[in-house]
């Protein structure tokens, strides 16, 4: 038996985008922490545990005879599989190759939405085992339709938490906040608001250009599948200039984005779609589930240095503002997106109580529009700039000279003096 759940605006968005992109797994989600302190034991029954609770982790798609799409949820405890794996026979360097190795064939699979199998699953690796004790991957793979980078810290936290048998403040199971969230977002009320957001961001897009990123080069690239690229960034304290500008760091990695996407295209109005929470409560911020959808921000690059800076935060407030759009209306006045800016959170080592864990570097996504670029900056250690893009967006050689302008331009914003 199972009981009728309302598919949210971000989600049904999701699904839009996964239909008409040519990557089968480009939702796909693979994340992994390493863990120390506790016994394997006992996180796998504390992951089994927490995700089993959450409502919106174990909702089924289903498709009429009409094509129509809805979502349901069965009633009782979900099941949620974990598998385990032994390493710590191995060296350490060839057990982490191995879960990477592993991570990456997940990452690349196809995720069948439309089964009626798990919608979440998790997998447990042992390590070699190393002086504080024993040490553990674990690691869980799902759809974006069901949870957002956000959303994985919230489960990972909680995680932790169970096993290292830690206080948890959490609503009564199963927690049904999302759907009731995602109903409301598709409320008349909200739809209405939606419109109306739509309208102003096709408004304030119309003197920029969308148009294929190819147009502006050169030199046209050959179509060749899809490519990927990455550069390693030092530490980026964006400090300073955020406090003289009175703007957040955010600004200040969009303007060494689009100053460096103007460089080459040889355009000073570009759209940078961004990915940007609905989550705008603080009992929101605890919820379990995907509140992210793809904002726009039209940017003109024609002033440069601190006005730059300003105007991005300008642009990020709009964006921010109005990211209930639907971007169904938007696409139809405003077009696909062509560049994508993803501001990912760096790895950080986190303790609480016995137990300690940090981020597993997860493995490298294709492209969800016809360039997409991730930055990840920290202003005490390492970070990382990527680029992926489709065939026929732009060559390896421009790929690089992009993310050596970014990185040029981040330095030059963030120099002190």
């Amino acid at each position: 038996m199972t009981q009728p759940r309302t598919l949210s605006t971000p989600q049904e968005a999701i699904l839009e985008a996964g239909i008409s992109n040519p990557d089968p797994a480009a939702y796909t989600m693979v994340n992994a922490i390493i863990v120390d302190g506790v016994p394997a034991k006992a996180l796998r029954q504390a992951a089994t545990d927490t995700a089993a609770r959450h409502d919106a982790l174990h909702w089924i798609l289903n498709l009429d005879d009409r094509y129509r799409i809805s979502a349901s949820a069965g009633l009782g405890p979900a099941l949620v599989p974990a598998e385990e794996t032994d390493l710590r026979s191995l060296d350490p360097a060839d057990a982490i190759a191995t879960v990477e190795a592993w991570m990456a064939t997940q990452r690349a699979a196809a995720y069948d939405l439309w089964g009626s199998g798990p919608r979440i699953r998790f997998a447990l690796f042992h390590l070699p085992v190393t002086p504080a004790g024993p040490s553990t991957v674990c690691a869980l793979m799902t759809h974006h339709l069901y949870t957002d980078e956000h959303a994985l810290q919230l489960l990972w936290t909680e995680i932790v938490r169970r096993a290292g048998t830690l206080p948890i403040s959490a609503p009564t199971s199963p927690d049904l906040r999302y759907s009731r969230w995602a109903e409301a977002s598709t409320s008349a009320v909200a739809a209405t608001s939606a419109r109306t957001a739509a309208e102003a961001v096709a408004q304030r897009c119309q003197a920029h250009e969308t148009r294929p990123y190819p147009e502006y080069l050169e030199r046209s690239p050959a179509p060749s599948g899809y490519g990927q690229q990455a550069r390693a960034l030092g530490p980026v304290d964006t400090a300073d200039v955020s406090a003289r500008l009175s703007v957040g760091p955010a600004a200040v990695y969009v303007a060494a984005v689009a100053q460096a996407v103007a460089e080459e295209t040889g355009h000073g109005r570009i759209v940078l779609h961004m990915p940007m929470s609905l989550r705008r409560t603080a009992a929101e911020a605890g919820i379990v589930g995907c509140f992210v959808t793809s904002a726009l921000l039209p940017i003109r690059v024609e002033p440069t240095g601190d006005r730059l800076v300003q105007h991005c935060q300008q642009a990020l407030d709009f964006a921010s503002r109005h990211a209930h759009a639907r971007p169904g209306l938007l696409s139809r006045s405003v077009g696909r997106p062509q560049i994508s800016l993803a501001i990912e959170r760096p790895a950080t080592t986190r303790r609480l109580g016995p137990v300690t864990w940090s981020s597993f570097a997860a493995p490298n996504a294709g492209p969800k529009h016809p360039l997409s670029l991730q930055l990840s900056a920290s202003a005490t250690g390492p970070g990382r700039l990527r680029a992926s893009w489709t065939s026929a967006t732009l060559t390896q050689e421009q790929a690089v000279d992009l993310l050596e302008r970014t990185t040029d331009h981040l330095n030059r914003l963030t120099a002190k003096g």
